[in-house]
């Protein structure tokens, strides 16, 4: 082991104990030599003999100090006995007893200050050692992100996101038809699903027609009975290799994703021949589903202002059973509220005018200004998006009008979970 001078802890018993004797015999012998008539140094002056056991001291600590101040002593009295010093030198008790406390107190101190500073190393020891471990897993958590963002890069799946963007680019096409819009929905399943190999077709009389209206990547040619295209018009909805729909039989595509619009009629479908493996994951095929009932929606239908007046109720109802549609099929959540004034009055005209105005990015309404009644269809919100929203609702009310709710006699007459039945649709629409 290298050793260090000044680091006590690291020198070999063997050689503490030589440097103990050896300042000993130095603190003994050096006095004699050239003070012989006084070595004790009782005549005055500062007793240079006590600066061996005290050097000893404070290098080693109370024990060695201790060992080597009663060697200095015993060899003086040897000395004296033995007529090496002369006759007249005065062992003065006194003295000898304070240089003894003195080396114990500076023993004691170094061996305190040492145990502080062993139970200090200990303690970095451990903080090191914890350290090194969380700089490890800080690593690895890192290079997990990193890989996951690499899988994921250039695109989210946000389901909200992805609906928004779908309204966005097929409300820009100057011809909302199948054939026009197939490159711009070939693109948005590109870029939400991870998509390789994928063909976008025709579906006439529940029949996949060739050639692919766009794809991505070369497409082979239609197999009539895959199963997995046959399980998707059959069950009417997204089909992969994951489901059981699509056995038996052996399929050359991942995914068949239909273009259904909310009456369940099937006129476009999507070819998936290869997908990234990440993709097919339960959230990114029921994204991917949900994308292309939209994109059916608006397709075959006209896009509908977000806040609708009374005469547009038809198109309202047609929202809501998308919506209905989706809770039952995928289990994603959506609202309905009807909110209504019972006591028409100007502040109340005014704040539900300002709720007809304040909404969600995909929330619709249906606004009967008339007898001041407001539809709130809420898409892929939960319970608690629900509260928080009727939550803000008193607070707009306060900071608009300077009442509550209540005082304006504005009320909460239904709200309602989806999925509900048909008939609780027609009868919630019904405005009355």
């Amino acid at each position: 082991m290298k050793t260090h001078f000044l680091r006590p802890r690291d020198v070999p018993e063997l050689q503490i104990w030589a440097e103990v004797f050896i300042f000993t015999a130095l603190a003994l012998g050096l006095p004699v030599l050239f003070n012989a008539q006084d070595p004790f140094w009782t005549e005055g002056g500062f007793s240079w003999p006590v600066l061996g056991p005290l050097l000893v001291s404070l290098r080693y600590g109370f024990s060695k100090g201790f060992i080597s101040i009663l060697c200095l002593l015993v060899g003086q009295l040897f000395l004296l006995q033995a007529n090496i010093l002369s006759p007249q030198s005065d062992f003065n008790i006194n003295a000898m007893i304070g240089y003894i406390i003195v080396i114990m107190i500076t023993g004691e101190f170094r061996d305190v200050w040492e145990r502080t500073n062993q139970q200090q190393s200990i303690q970095l020891e451990y903080v090191t050692d914890r350290l090194e471990t969380f700089t490890r897993q800080y690593h690895l958590i890192n290079s997990s992100h990193d890989r996951i963002e690499q899988m994921l890069a250039g695109h989210t799946l946000s389901l909200r996101e992805s609906l928004q963007a779908v309204r966005t680019s097929i409300g820009l096409l100057k011809e909302r038809r199948l054939d026009s819009a197939a490159q711009k929905i070939i693109d948005l399943f590109v870029e939400y699903g991870s998509l390789e190999r994928a063909g976008l077709y025709k579906v006439e009389n529940d029949s996949v027609l060739e050639p692919p209206l766009a794809s991505i990547g070369k497409m082979s040619p239609i197999a009539k009975n895959d199963p997995l295209i046959l399980a998707m018009i059959e069950e009417k909805e997204l089909v992969s290799v994951k489901d059981e729909k699509a056995s038996p039989g052996i399929s050359k595509y991942h995914m068949a994703i239909p273009l259904i619009d909310v009456n369940n009629t099937i006129y476009g479908a999507i070819l998936v021949e290869r997908v990234q493996f990440f993709a097919l994951k339960n959230t990114t095929l029921t994204l991917l589903a949900v994308m292309a009932g939209h994109i059916g929606d608006l397709l075959r239908h006209e896009i509908t202002n977000p806040v609708m007046t009374y005469e547009e109720s038809p198109y309202f109802i047609r929202q809501v059973k998308r919506a209905n549609k989706e809770a039952k099929r995928y289990n994603i959540p959506s609202q309905l509220l009807k909110i209504k004034a019972n006591n028409i009055t100007d502040k109340s005209t005014q704040l539900m005018s300002y709720l007809s105005e304040a909404r969600r990015g995909l929330d619709i309404y249906l606004y009967d200004d008339k007898n001041q009644v407001l539809l709130l269809l809420m898409p892929l919100a939960d319970e608690l998006e629900k509260a928080g929203f009727i939550a803000r609702m008193n607070t707009w009310c306060k900071e608009r009008t300077g009442s509550t709710l209540a005082e304006l006699d504005i009320v909460i007459e239904q709200q309602l979970a989806l999925p509900i039945s048909s008939d609780d649709i027609k009868r919630l629409v019904s405005l009355s």
